[in-house]
């Protein structure tokens, strides 16, 4: 269930800023990203990867392959339209403001509330009940997204979006069961890191994902540091005319071991 609701989360994934050498990584030097909306880009970062923005040319249709395949869609203003994960889909409706999410037979429809621009500020269950809320920050930039019981599943899931100018440098994700009205059991704690070259495309993600305890706790070992349960460093590479990447390298290390080579083709609008 997890990795099917990571996609749609800002895909639920992340790393810390424990990176050497990062900051000298960054340049004033802004032409990513600063071409496109800002409403395109937080229709990006509500429903997928930051690693999957466009670098400055609006995306079609974007077809990643590697362990899994996700296709994404976007409408003519380049906002996301649809998806495929694996048999796990998403339509967003910007006419109706509807949001039909699920897989195979069994769709859940909810009612979005947009702002003038089309960014996703809530949505609601034919109950009423309030599944999804986006906070937004002075730039209009989207920092914080809540799915609370999304998919009828009791897992309160929250990611925040750390920027650096117009580039995505930090995703703080976190998800727990609420128990009662007071008592909340975490379990994910996790953060992603960007790193990008001198012409600000893409060049690492680093993901960790913290140790929990039986009660929920992130575990401190004796040198009052957090236990790491997994990394995950992403390589990304084989930029196209357009300075999108168009390949990555994903290894994860610690509790779970793997390599996964990952190919994006991108159409164009």
């Amino acid at each position: 269930m997890r990795k099917n609701n990571l996609f749609l989360y800002t895909c639920i994934i992340s790393s810390t800023l424990l990176i050497n050498g990062c900051d000298d990584k960054k340049t004033s030097n802004e032409k990513s990203l600063s071409q496109l909306p800002t409403a395109v880009i937080n229709s990006y970062l509500f429903h997928t990867e930051p690693e999957l923005l466009p670098f400055s040319k609006m995306i079609k249709q974007q077809h990643i392959q590697g362990s899994s395949t996700k296709i994404i869609n976007y409408n003519d203003k380049g906002f996301v339209a649809n998806y495929d994960l694996e048999g796990l889909h998403g339509e967003i409706n910007y006419d109706t403001a509807k949001y039909n999410y699920g897989m195979g037979d069994t769709r859940n429809v909810y009612d979005i509330t947009f702002d003038s621009s089309q960014n996703i500020l809530g949505m609601k269950n034919n109950e009423n009940d309030i599944v999804a809320s986006s906070e937004f920050d002075e730039q209009d930039r989207l920092v914080e997204t809540t799915l609370s019981h999304f998919a009828e599943n009791n897992i309160i899931f929250n990611s925040k979006i750390i920027y650096d100018n117009n580039l995505v440098e930090l995703v703080l994700y976190n998800a727990y069961i609420p128990v009662d009205e007071k008592t909340k059991f975490p379990v994910l704690a996790q953060e992603k890191a960007f790193v990008y070259n001198a012409n600000n495309q893409l060049e690492k993600t680093i993901i960790k994902t913290f140790k929990l305890s039986s009660n929920g706790d992130i575990i401190i070992n004796d040198k009052n540091e957090q236990e790491v349960e997994l990394i995950e460093t992403c390589t990304y590479s084989d930029y196209n005319p357009n300075s999108d990447w168009t390949k990555a390298v994903c290894i994860t290390t610690g509790d779970e071991s793997k390599t996964v080579n990952l190919t994006r083709t991108i159409q164009y609008n």
